[in-house]
């Protein structure tokens, strides 16, 4: 969910490059709804949101393929009667590019705005690269529903994985216990509570008479132990008459709770689950916490599978005359597990050192997860049967026997290529049992996701297109376990492809640089059509087989080239080569298909960063050469007024503007520092020696550099004709501060000492004085007093209006 998210400096970053690139003092990320727009992000407009007789993005939508351009908003019939076209902020000129998803859906589009008509709208560059950041904005988009997909999915597995935890460390507990009633009692309730976080307390009731008694608690309970509930008046009574599991979601509401019993143990909601065999109620398992809807029906659930291995536990140490029967149960439950199980025995060599461990008992699903016969393991090693297992297999299952401490573990048979995960535990001093599930599919996932994530944090990091190339690669075949991996740009219809440094495994040498397709094999019809090439055996694929002595000289034998598409023609290839057969999996190719796009986009965004580096330069060049070409005209036709005065004050104030465009080139004219726009402009005038600054320096915008520029200026030659700047001792102090408010202001003083007297002007004044009365831009918010000390003004202007804005 993206709607009503705080601001996020990916986005703020779009809207800052778009209103650069088009040159506009507004730029929106919309996002349009049923019944509104949202910007995710905005430069230069106040409002989050819209209604949509408000939007013109809303327009947009209805051309998904193209830039949306109004040069004239009160002309369009469209948009001429829009309130934010005939009020304020009286918006007169509109170009939008549509955010579309990969299935064409338009979410709202990435907008630029200008108060004044274009009647020549946009550049077909800036149209581009308008497009380029819209499709920019989609990726953001898609990387942040990436990241709290997986933060959904990681959440669900931890809860499932600490449930299935709690389960085996409980049925390993009942199994050590051998058949004693109190401490199999004692592993239900804590494997329970540990399985359900909800639970503050929890017990196993068993039927006594007409009651139920708590006859081992545990939590909030512990202190009950041995308290009673009535078979007819309470919830638990209810669990056992019907044999039927009980949610109950607020104990003061429910006509079944015995409502003194509740006070006294503080029940405010619970879960209750009837232990049973053959039938017939033996009790009832409840957990319970202090306020109400604390539980779900997957709570629920959960309960009974803790309820079922209390039922074997009790029936065991119940019923231990019926062996046979109950040996006979565990043995249906054994080959019903969808988990393996084994059973292992240590084979130690003659100075009793464990070496290897046998096979004693398999189920049917361990055959299923290994990939073997069952009756083909009883009786052998595991090292007859898997010679090149990890030692880890077996020296970590000797511990387990020696200390009698249950081993968790998540590890890999590198011969099976499988990931496994489970729990070992000691039956004797020289017996195992280990349960145990395949999830091979989810460590991968894990990894790619994993694998995904460092990428993106790579690509932020890098500043050139050979670096993102070699970083996606090593991430890739490492991720893999491909022995190559690189990206190539692809010249022609796929007739050569030109692949940059490449990632390499140990041993294996580079493929970079220069290769026709033709040379390889019949593999470019897939790559023209945009399709994967993806070859699992070059000897036997009927596109490679006639070349595969070419393709194995480079030590490939399966490969995979993802194409990567502009205007419907591939101009770019990620490549990964693998010197074993393999059989690419359609995960693998999709992790693939998602590098290759992050790539793209990333190496579109470093070009796009040098093509607005080299243009932000190229304009301010332009600029301060028209600076000189103005101070140079005014210079030569103005060289024959006779009064100076005026010609060199003109001279000066172009020159005070040249100082404030200096400071504003140093961060792109996208802000200046307060303070260097003050230090270039006064130290024309006077050394800085003689000015006192006091104030927090902060990023303020170009339009007030320039105003603040101007203003100093005419104060300081003020100060130098008629001021405290015409004495030598003279100083001038300038202070500024901000004040909170209804509207935050910047307050600018200027306070002159050691100088003449000195008196308001005649009249109206001239320019200058005329400057100083408009302030700092222009809000003539321009306080003056003049007096024997010197002059001492204060200049009031909306923080907004001077700050650089951002949202």
């Amino acid at each position: 969910m993206i709607l009503d998210t705080p601001a996020e400096p990916g986005f703020d970053g779009i809207v800052q490059l778009a209103c650069q690139l088009c040159d506009v003092p507004v730029a929106l990320v919309s996002l349009v709804t049923e019944d509104r727009q949202w910007f995710k992000a905005r430069v230069g407009f106040a409002p989050s949101e819209t209604d949509l007789n408000s939007s013109v993005c809303a327009h947009a939508l209805a051309q998904p393929d193209a830039v949306l351009i109004v040069p004239d908003l009160t002309r369009d019939p469209r948009t001429a009667g829009n309130p934010l076209v005939t009020g304020e902020p009286f918006i007169r000129f509109y170009a939008g590019a549509p955010l579309r998803t990969e299935s064409g859906l338009v979410l709202g589009s990435l907008c630029v705005i200008d108060r004044e008509p274009r009647p020549e709208g946009l550049t077909p560059a800036q149209q581009t690269g308008l497009r380029l950041l819209a499709e920019q904005v989609m990726s953001q988009l898609e990387l942040r529903r990436a990241v709290t997909s997986r933060d959904t999915l990681r959440t669900a597995e931890g809860e499932a994985y600490r449930a299935r935890e709690a389960l085996r460390d409980t049925q390993a507990d009942i199994a050590a216990a051998q058949g004693d009633l109190d401490a199999i009692m004692h592993a239900v309730v804590a494997g329970a509570m540990r399985a359900v976080p909800a639970a503050e307390g929890g017990v196993v009731e068993l039927i006594d008479g007409d009651a139920l008694e708590y006859a081992v608690a545990g939590g909030s309970l512990a202190a009950h132990q041995g308290a009673r509930a009535q078979l007819n008046g309470s919830t638990s009574g209810a669990c056992a008459r019907t044999n039927a599991p009980i949610l109950l979601l607020d104990a003061r509401t429910d006509p079944r709770v015995d409502t003194e019993l509740a006070a006294r143990i503080g029940l405010g909601s619970a879960i209750h689950a009837p232990i049973a065999r053959v039938g017939q109620v033996l009790g009832v398992l409840k957990l319970q916490a202090a306020h109400p809807f604390a539980f779900s029906t997957a709570d629920l659930a959960l309960l009974g599978l803790f309820a079922g291995a209390a039922t074997a536990g009790l029936t065991e140490a119940a019923a231990r005359a019926e062996v046979h029967a109950k040996d006979a149960y565990w043995r249906g439950m054994f080959d019903r597990l969808s988990e393996g199980f084994v059973v292992g025995e240590m084979v130690r060599d003659a100075a009793g050192k464990v070496h290897d461990w046998r096979y004693i008992e398999v189920n049917p699903a361990w055959g299923e997860l290994v990939g073997f016969d069952p009756a083909q393991a009883v009786g052998r090693t595991v090292r007859e049967l898997i010679p090149t297992i990890e030692e880890a297999w077996i020296s970590e299952f000797a511990e387990v026997v020696e200390t009698g401490e249950v081993n968790a573990f998540t590890r890999q048979v590198g011969a099976l290529g499988r990931w496994y995960e489970g729990r070992a535990f000691r039956i004797d001093r020289e017996r195992f049992g280990l349960i145990f599930l395949e999830v091979t599919a989810r460590v991968e996932a894990d990894a790619r996701r994993l694998a995904l994530l460092a990428l993106g944090d790579r690509l932020r990091d890098l500043s050139t297109a050979a670096e993102m190339t070699y970083a996606a690669a090593e991430i890739v075949g490492r991720t893999l376990g491909a022995t190559r991996a690189g990206f190539g740009r692809v010249e022609g219809d796929v007739e050569v492809i030109d692949i940059e440094p490449d990632w390499t495994a140990p041993g294996q040498v580079s493929v970079a640089g220069r290769h026709r397709y033709d040379d390889y094999g019949d593999i470019r019809e897939h790559l023209r059509r945009g399709e994967p090439l993806v070859v699992d055996d070059v000897a036997s694929d009927p596109r490679t087989h006639s070349d595969a002595a070419i393709w194995q000289g480079l030590d490939i034998n399966a490969f995979v080239h993802m194409p990567v598409r502009e205007r419907g023609r591939t101009v770019a290839v990620f490549i990964v080569h693998d010197v074993q057969v393999r059989r690419w999996t359609a995960d693998e190719l999709a992790f693939l298909r998602n590098v290759a796009d992050r790539v793209e986009v990333g190496v579109a965004r470093v070009r796009a960063e040098e093509l607005q580096g080299v243009l932000n330069k190229e304009l301010a060049h332009r600029l301060k050469n028209t600076l000189s070409i103005v101070q140079s005209i005014a210079t030569q036709t103005l060289r024959g007024v006779a009064e100076r005065e005026p010609v060199e004050a003109f001279e000066r104030r172009v020159l005070a503007l040249s100082r404030a465009h200096d400071v504003l080139m140093q961060k792109s004219w996208t802000a200046a520092k307060l303070r260097a726009v003050m230090e270039g402009v006064l130290s024309m005038q006077a050394g800085l020696d003689r000015f006192a600054f006091d104030g927090p320096d902060m990023d303020i915008s170009p339009q007030a550099a320039l105003s603040l520029s101007l203003l100093l200026h005419e104060l300081a030659t003020n100060a130098l004709k008629y001021g405290a700047l015409s004495a030598e001792t003279g100083t001038v102090w300038i202070g500024w501060r901000t004040e909170d408010g209804k509207v935050p202001n910047l307050v600018l003083g200027w306070n002159e000492s050691g100088g003449p007297a000195v008196t308001a002007p005649s009249g109206r004044g001239g320019f200058g004085s005329k400057l100083i009365r408009m302030g700092l831009v222009g809000t003539r918010a321009a306080s003056l007093r003049y007096d024997s000390v010197g002059l001492h003004a204060e200049f009031r202007a909306p923080l907004a209006d001077i700050q650089v804005q951002v949202h």
